[in-house]
């Protein structure tokens, strides 16, 4: 959700007709082709794609968290709905699955002029792509502008702020999508006001989704729920558990000079038939152990509590931004995710419960970020780590996600 493009870098868009090699896929189909990945979204997969929930299949022995072997996948490629590799520079991805098709969320999303070194530029705050389940380093970018070419925005802005300025003014940064029921969705999403390029958070709130075609479709309909005295919730992730019929919702804390609550990771549920209603809410205490129905602020008043450090899920710079999803492997929930110090590899917590307690098992490198090898480069950061347990649902492989340098780098990592 938040914006931390490290720096815009020349493109070079490809031609219509070029061929492309595939990257290697051994444990995503056929390793051996080359040229555009099969974008027939209207063709129907090998089998039915799931965003595992916990139930939805029988659980097998939960074995110790170990990692068998790990296989780094390179750059992630995106095609025009027309089937030719098109050039885009994004950060973020998480993803989810809406009515049978995998739903990328990206942030900040620049497209170049078409030549070699044109610079790029922005064409929408935040966007979406619709991935593959042969080869999950290919996403098609469905929903364009009119002119048919450039990469749309997904989040639209309401009418008054369309007048102020639109999208000039305005970014909506998305958390993943969920599904409750079929073709029914929704996200969290942050206004972000930007006066002279500075980012000021005006608040967070949630929009249904729908898939219109090969189209997500977002119709906000609200300025925010929370206000900008208030965590942001979604900023990190959200998952739905079908066993209780919450919705989880992860968030840094609200915008400070010190930046000590925006480094810490708060969280709210909701049941998912009242997710509109700010009044049905309630809010995790980590100190107490408990949920309260009782806002949080800045200022503690108006009837609100006051919001502290020690009420955060996750400690300062603990977490990034990754969304929990159900391991059926382990039987638990699963963050794969880095922290926020701007270098991080990636990580693992487990849980029964989404509130916790997480085990962090010992902090151990699950793979690295930067599998190339060598220092760190200042301003590289390597961030925005997602897990995406859409491609296995058995769980017994897990892809994941970073970006760096407005490139998006995919690994599997296989457990033992």
């Amino acid at each position: 959700m938040r914006k931390a493009f490290s720096k815009i870098t020349d493109k070079l868009d490809s031609k219509s007709g070029s061929r492309i090699d595939a990257p290697p896929q051994a444990l995503f189909g056929n390793s051996s082709r080359s040229g555009p990945p099969p974008i027939n979204h209207a063709s129907k997969p090998d089998r039915k794609v799931v965003y595992p929930q916990p139930g939805q299949r029988q659980p097998g022995p939960a074995p110790p968290l170990k990692v068998a072997s790990t296989q780094h996948h390179g750059k992630m490629k995106f095609f025009h709905p027309a089937g030719h590799e098109h050039i885009v520079s994004r950060d973020v991805g998480n993803s989810g699955v809406l009515d049978g098709k995998i739903v990328w969320g990206w942030g900040d999303t620049l497209m170049g002029a078409g030549g070699r070194g044109s610079k790029a530029n922005i064409c929408a705050t935040d966007s979406t792509s619709i991935g593959h389940l042969s080869d999950p380093m290919c996403a098609t970018d469905t929903a364009l502008w009119d002119n048919n070419e450039y990469v749309a925005n997904f989040i639209p802005c309401l009418p008054h702020e369309e007048k102020d300025g639109g999208l000039v003014k305005y970014a909506f940064g998305g958390s993943n999508v969920i599904e409750y029921a079929p073709n029914q969705g929704l996200l969290f999403f942050l206004k972000i006001h930007r006066p002279h390029g500075k980012n000021i958070i005006k608040g967070a709130g949630v929009a249904p989704v729908t898939m219109h075609g090969n189209i997500p479709k977002c119709k906000r309909e609200m300025e925010t729920l929370w206000t900008k005295e208030e965590a942001c919730y979604g900023d990190v992730g959200i998952a739905y558990d079908t066993r209780d019929g919450y919705v989880y919702a992860f968030g840094k804390g609200p915008q400070q000079d010190d930046e000590q609550l925006i480094r810490r990771t708060y969280l709210c549920r909701v049941f998912i038939n009242c997710v509109f209603d700010i009044s049905a809410y309630s809010y995790w205490h980590q100190d107490k152990k408990v949920w309260s129905p009782q806002r949080l602020t800045t200022h503690g008043q108006g009837g609100t509590a006051k919001l502290t450090y020690e009420q955060a899920i996750f400690p300062y710079l603990a977490m990034d931004r990754s969304a929990p999803f159900w391991s059926n492997y382990f039987n638990k929930w699963m963050f794969l995710y880095g922290n926020s110090w701007g270098y991080s590899d990636v990580y693992v917590m487990t849980a029964d419960k989404l509130e916790g307690p997480w085990d962090k098992h010992g902090d151990i490198k699950i793979c690295s970020t930067q599998p190339e090898g060598g220092e760190p480069v200042a301003g590289e950061f390597r961030y925005a780590v997602n897990g995406h347990p859409e491609w296995d649902e058995s769980g017994k492989s897990v892809f994941v996600t970073w970006t760096k340098l407005n490139e998006i780098y995919g690994t599997t990592v296989v457990w033992e």
